[in-house]
This record gives structure tokens, C-alpha cells and sequence, in this order.
């Protein structure tokens, strides 16, 4: 596998740049495919995620190939990515996440629910007055911790809830072409310390990320030895 950082070269057509600056999370998944031509999009087998520096555009990406820029508008640098990993080992992590959980619906099929949003919809149906909700902040912390940890078993690691920051809640809308329907998504961002329990599983999930709404920059955890 290899892992990339990929930036936008200084200089290049205003238009270029605009069109990437002001795009939403579809034109970035664009921009990605772009430097792996020739690969169908039923076949993606990268994660990436966008990290701005600044206002300059900039992302990772963790792929089995190397990205190829033929358009001359991204600098990029890769290296070979293999974690030396063991259970036990302890790591700085950062994670932007897609935080949905399923909830039946009414004709029995599955429906994904954002945690924040399902929480202030509650609220709304109890009568509570608003004044007496929680910080949205307060939610996101709350239940973006919940959904880690309902996870971080089956991706190889553990966490200590008190190790674990989460904020920047956000909700997106994308679009695939014109008069299509919008893509609605939310984010939420993790920072703090983990627990490898098992190597296997968690590189596994390095390489193919955590978490729903991976084709629009979500789901890829970055990790540091401490």
C-alpha cells in the first residue's frame, strides 16, 4: 500500500483552481479518481481525506497503487505505507468520520440516521424547550464516543473515552450532475489516543478506513507512535 500527500502546485490556471477551492465533497472524489486512471469506479481501492493547508487545497490518500498526476495541476509525494503494528501499542490518531447508525424504518428496511441529528430530533419531539438542550458540541462528544467505541472492537483497536476529543460537526450536500438529487452527509472529527488489540484488524482498517461515505473523504485514520 502506499500512503500520499497530495497539494495543489502554486501557479496553477485560476480556473483550476477555483473550480477545486469552491468544489464540494464530489468534485474532491473527482479530483481523486483523476490521479488513477483507468480505474473503474466499482473497483475504488483508496481512502482519502482533505486537509487543507490553509485555504490551499491538500489531501492523503492511502492506496495499492501510486497516484499519477497527467494534468501537471498536483505536486504529490508517496511512500510506501506498512505500519509495524502489535496489540497492546499505543498511538496518536485522527479520524473523519461519517457517524450514522441504522434504524429500521416503517417498511422494515434499514435507514441510516446521523447520531447528532437523530438526538436534536428527539429532543424536538419531546417538547423540551431549546434553551434546555444540550450544546450541540456536548452531543457530538457524547455520541460521536458512543459510535467509536461501538466500533473499535471490530477495527482492532480500543479507546479510552477521556483520550478522545470529537468535534467539528458539520453537514454536507453534494451533487453528481445537474438535476440530481443531493447527496447529504455529516461529519464528525476525532482526536486523541488509542489502543491496538489486534494488528491484523487494525491494519486492515488503516487501509480501507472506518465507517460509511468513504468516496467523499471520510473514514481514513491517520495515526502517530507516542
Amino acid at each position: 500500500m502506499y500512503l500520499s500527500k497530495i497539494t495543489l502546485r502554486r501557479g496553477i490556471d485560476i480556473n483550476v483552481l477555483s473550480r477545486i477551492v469552491q468544489g464540494d465533497n464530489y468534485t474532491a472524489h473527482q479530483n481523486i479518481w483523476s490521479l488513477f486512471k483507468g480505474r473503474p469506479d466499482d473497483k475504488r481501492d483508496f481512502i482519502f481525506r482533505r486537509d487543507d493547508e490553509g485555504a490551499w487545497p491538500r489531501f492523503y490518500i492511502v492506496s495499492s497503487v501510486e497516484p499519477v498526476d497527467s494534468s501537471g495541476s498536483w505536486g504529490i509525494d508517496s511512500k510506501l505505507y506498512a505500519p509495524k503494528l502489535y496489540a497492546g501499542q499505543r498511538l496518536s490518531f485522527t479520524l473523519r468520520a461519517n457517524p450514522v447508525r441504522k434504524r429500521k424504518a416503517e417498511n422494515g428496511k434499514g435507514k441510516r440516521h446521523d447520531v447528532v441529528m437523530e438526538v436534536k430530533t428527539e429532543l424536538g419531539k419531546s417538547g423540551k424547550p431549546r434553551k434546555e438542550w444540550p450544546a450541540v458540541a456536548n452531543i457530538a462528544q457524547d455520541k460521536g464516543i458512543e459510535w467509536l467505541n461501538a466500533r473499535a472492537g471490530k477495527h482492532g483497536f480500543s479507546i479510552n473515552d477521556n483520550e478522545v476529543r470529537v468535534d467539528g460537526y458539520r453537514q454536507h450536500s453534494s451533487f453528481k450532475g445537474k438535476g440530481k438529487s443531493a447527496i447529504r452527509f455529516s461529519t464528525l472529527d476525532f482526536t486523541g489516543l488509542l489502543e491496538v488489540t489486534d494488528q491484523g484488524k487494525f491494519l486492515k482498517s488503516l487501509f480501507e478506513g472506518i465507517g460509511p461515505a468513504k468516496g467523499f473523504g471520510c473514514g481514513m485514520m491517520m495515526v502517530r507512535k507516542i
